[in-house]
């Protein structure tokens, strides 16, 4: 039999887009699947939207709750899932393709692979055609070291097929916007073997609501938080490779919030207070190794 995927779907007022997505998952020719949704106290009508689907497909878990946050309901999915692979997606995003989680489960089947990521696509309201370029093989440390590195693959959650035994000793934390960069790049870090597979689309959207894509504001400043942690402990597990990566991502964060907040006014001496020495740091570690 086929291993178990769980997809992860954290979902937080989505009723926009949630019944494309919803659409997109349960289309899945992939057999061995359970779709585990956590409304994390939505107060529109996603939860009623999920309800319908739910009613339709036995394959769906849901669990609803007062809201805690991305970081905590990201730990709560991976608390509920009995998958050997868990695959986190987005309530905004959609997958094209019914092949999609079948074909990254063939790729960790014929590479003997604990990771396989699929190509993500931006779209706003139709998902351009791509070429598949073919896949591409890297060790975990590889990969996660690519992951930190300014256009790289980056340290978000979805999109890829992660063993679930990954997470083991890695929790996201529950206090700290951009939760996933201080996370994903030390899980992928411990699989031995990481597939890139240009031909899986992954499409997400490109929302302005989001954190990701949302125009600048003072939350916008713990971005370079998250990166800072990485610059940390890749110095404490002598990652060299992810240090340095994360350093130019941190430094080029820093300065170009920095003309942000000169140009919005939006407390010029408290941002320096509170970077400035993290800056030193970062410069330091590029020129001298920490």
């Amino acid at each position: 039999m086929k291993p178990l995927v769980s997809v992860l779907m954290p979902v937080y007022n989505s009723e926009k887009y949630l019944e494309e997505a919803l659409r997109s998952l349960v289309s899945q020719d992939y057999e061995n699947l359970e779709i585990i949704i956590l409304d994390d106290g939505s107060d529109d009508s996603s939860f009623s939207i999920i309800s319908r689907f739910k009613e339709r497909d036995d394959r769906i878990i849901v669990e609803r709750r007062e809201n805690k946050g991305i970081g905590s309901g990201r730990n709560r999915l991976l608390a509920l899932s009995s998958g050997y692979f868990v695959l986190f997606f987005d309530s905004d995003d959609i997958i094209l393709s019914k092949d999609f989680i079948s074909t990254l489960v063939s790729d960790s089947e014929n590479y003997k692979a604990d990771v396989v990521s699929a190509r993500t696509v931006p779209f706003k309201r139709k998902v351009k055609k791509t070429k598949d370029k073919g896949k591409r093989i890297y060790s975990g440390r590889e990969f996660s070291s690519l992951m930190t590195r300014p256009l790289g693959f980056f340290c978000y959650p979805h999109s890829r097929l992660i063993k679930k035994s990954l997470f083991t000793s890695f929790s996201f934390p529950e206090n700290m916007i951009f939760e996933d960069i201080p996370v994903m790049p030390w899980v992928i870090r411990e699989a031995e073997r990481v597939v890139y597979d240009t031909g899986a689309i992954y499409s997400y959207r490109i929302n302005k609501k989001g954190l990701s894509h949302s125009k600048f504001s003072p939350s916008s400043l713990f971005e370079m938080d998250a990166y800072y942690f990485n610059i940390k402990k890749a110095e404490d597990n002598k990652e060299r490779k992810i240090s340095i990566n994360s350093s130019i991502f941190f430094l080029t964060k820093y300065y170009y919030y920095l003309l942000r907040v000169m140009i919005r006014g939006l407390g010029l001496r408290e941002y320096k207070a509170r970077y400035k020495e993290k800056a030193k740091e970062a410069w330091h570690v590029l020129f001298y190794g920490g």
